[in-house]
């Protein structure tokens, strides 16, 4: 009778966490090509450098399976590139294949997150994490734009679910090793998390930690991360860039590192570095709409997220001690908070942050739900309600949102069914030239020998011309192609959302209507 029961539960508790992964699901993957509309320069940026590789083993630079793409020059994380590199292969490059990776990515966290909290704190724990990650506005928007950073909490979190395993399976640890040496071309943030929390993981599982299995997951660990790191060595030390058995090591324009974190400010640089962080977490956004809708409309946890993630936390620190395995969520908490003293904060450069606060929001959620028992509905019923307003707010902001240039693909498409004219795009536009790359698909050879580039040796490499196209001269151009804000009263030939294709060189920086 009483295995009867459990297997009862067991069922409920698959078909509940089935429907919510479906519902998950959904949301990170209806209209994945057209939402958000248009593309982002990051993306198109990642995007082309797999088309590169596909089909001609280089990157833009002409760089040969590179450990970390010089980029824009101060460099881009390659792992969501070979991970698209399938889809492009198989069905081109579009704005849905470039997406692919990170929703792919996204929808696998979903069943990750509700094994750690249904390890850590049971059935109806790890049901309820799940619900709430799969509404999770943050967790939604990551998942459908191709910004690399947004694969590393994936990586990071897979690598705490398996280092907790570990101390039952050992077999768990060269795993969890993979994991978080794979996380380090995800993001190079990982660089900051990492130290501390496999310090802390090594010194929790010392006693549990056969040699054999310690020093395969070293071996693992080292492997991987080899040649990223001997990357970032490369660029700290300012040496010239290797090749080994056909991958490149780059030297970047400026040091990946100096992008993303603060270096000799000591005490007053961390506290600012910490202080944008909590002005985060209070105010739910960091001002850039794809990272996050203001707080009214979702922010990054939702307004009872901050207050139920201390809660839990609280609980989870000073009351269940004992749950050894839950100490590996807290330690990456905690390393994650240290990482927010080292690095500029914005949402994405701080990811590593959210899915823990995730988990500690579920518990302190789970514990209410607990006390009210039935009346649990009220709450549930409000979070739905929480995530429909996130949901319908989001779709008519990322419809329109000028971060995606939207438009601009088809007018640059439009421009090339005229072969011979030259084409120039504004400087509106965020790195025009990654999005005529993107959409008309030349030889990256022929960009590495034809490019122009501005300022060769900035962090942020702007680029004059290159073969077929303009950015900086409109005069030297047969088609324009100007933000409906630009457009001169010339007729236009074509309009796409906010771009508009012009016969020049009648440029003038003056307002039209169309």
């Amino acid at each position: 009778m009483r295995n009867c029961m459990q297997n009862n539960q067991t069922r409920r508790e698959i078909a509940v966490a089935a429907a919510l992964m479906l519902l998950g699901v959904l949301l990170r993957t209806v209209m994945l090509g057209a939402l958000p509309f248009g593309l982002n320069q990051d993306e198109a940026s990642a995007g082309y450098e797999a088309y590169a590789l596909i089909s001609s083993g280089i990157d833009r630079c002409g760089k040969s399976w590179p450990a970390l793409f010089v980029s824009w020059g101060s460099g881009q994380n390659v792992l969501m590139s070979y991970l698209a590199m399938p889809f492009v292969a198989l069905f081109g490059l579009s704005e849905l294949t470039v997406r692919l990776p990170n929703a792919i990515a996204g929808c696998i966290t979903l069943p990750v997150f509700w094994l750690c909290a249904r390890r850590f704190g049971g059935r109806r724990m790890g049901l309820t994490a799940l619900f709430l990650l799969a509404v999770n506005p943050w967790h939604i928007m990551a998942s459908r734009w191709a910004l690399e950073s947004n694969l590393l909490p994936l990586f990071l979190l897979a690598g705490v679910w398996l280092a907790a395993e570990a101390e039952e399976r050992t077999w768990c640890l060269p795993a969890a090793a993979a994991c978080f040496a794979l996380s380090l071309y995800a993001y190079g943030t990982a660089f900051f998390f990492l130290p501390p929390f496999l310090g802390f993981a090594v010194i929790r599982l010392r006693k549990k930690l056969r040699p054999a299995s310690f020093l395969t997951a070293l071996a693992v660990f080292v492997l991987i991360a080899l040649p990223i790191t001997l990357c970032q060595i490369i660029n700290v030390l300012d040496m010239d860039e290797i090749v080994v058995c056909g991958i490149t090591l780059p030297r970047l324009t400026e040091n990946r590192q100096a992008a993303t974190s603060v270096f000799g400010g000591g005490i007053a640089a961390a506290a600012g570095n910490f202080r944008a962080f909590l002005h985060i977490l209070l105010h739910g956004s960091d001002g850039l709409p794809y990272n996050a809708l203001q707080l009214r409309y979702g922010g990054v946890l939702y307004f009872f997220g901050l207050p139920t993630a201390v809660v839990g936390f609280a609980v989870s620190l000073f009351q269940r001690r004992d749950r050894r395995a839950e100490g590996m969520m807290r330690l990456a908490l905690i390393s994650a908070l240290l990482c927010a003293f080292c690095i500029d904060c914005n949402i994405n450069r701080i990811n590593m942050i959210w899915l823990p606060l995730i988990y500690f929001s579920a518990f302190g959620c789970h514990l209410i739900f607990e006390k009210l028992r039935r009346g649990a509905v009220v709450p549930v019923a409000a979070i739905c309600l929480c995530a429909l307003v996130f949901v319908n707010s989001y779709a008519d902001a990322m419809d329109s949102y000028a971060g995606y240039f939207p438009g601009l693909g088809a007018a640059v498409e439009f421009a090339q069914s005229y072969p011979e004219e030259t084409v120039y795009i504004t400087d509106w536009v965020n790195q025009p030239y990654i999005f005529a790359l993107f959409y008309t698909l030349p030889a990256p050879e022929c960009f590495a020998e034809s490019v122009e580039y501005r300022n060769p040796d900035a962090a942020f490499r702007s680029v004059r011309r290159f073969e077929g196209f303009e950015f900086e001269n409109p005069d030297a151009a047969g088609l324009l192609i100007l933000h409906r804000s630009e457009a001169a009263s010339a007729a236009p030939l074509f309009v796409s959302g906010d771009f508009v294709v012009c016969e020049g060189p009648e440029f003038k920086n003056e307002r039209a209507d169309f």
